[in-house]
């Protein structure tokens, strides 16, 4: 792999992180129980992932900027390991109706908005 791929991957995967983490820092809610920041980054990512793939074999980008985005910034953007922490936990609590809740909508949301970005020409 380049050098270059690295850096590229690297800097999306910042933005990506930090994008996330202030999402969840202003969303994030103890009280109800439902990580509300969590799934807006998952959202985002998953309704942006499916822009920047139409847009990249629309124009045929190129790699770098897929690595950029694709691969640095989308990934990070979205958390499975979050989901799955956060999960694990209302399972851990007894919120059984609220993980399925969240994992359902989740799964079903991210899809959908990849699908309706993705096709949007």
């Amino acid at each position: 792999m380049m050098l270059f791929d690295i850096f590229c991957v690297c800097i999306g995967g910042a933005f990506g992180a930090v994008a996330r983490w202030q999402i969840a820092k202003r969303l994030d809610c103890t009280q109800s129980g439902f990580p509300l920041g969590t799934f807006v980054a998952n959202m985002i990512a998953s309704f942006m992932l499916g822009i920047i793939i139409l847009l990249s074999q629309k124009f045929n980008l190129p790699k770098y900027i897929d690595l950029f985005l694709e691969v640095g910034f989308c990934a990070t953007l979205s958390t499975f390991s979050s989901l799955a922490w956060q999960i694990a936990d209302m399972l851990q609590h007894k919120k059984f109706a609220l993980s399925l809740f969240y994992a359902s909508t989740t799964m079903l949301c991210g899809m959908i908005l990849f699908e309706i970005a993705y096709h949007l020409a």
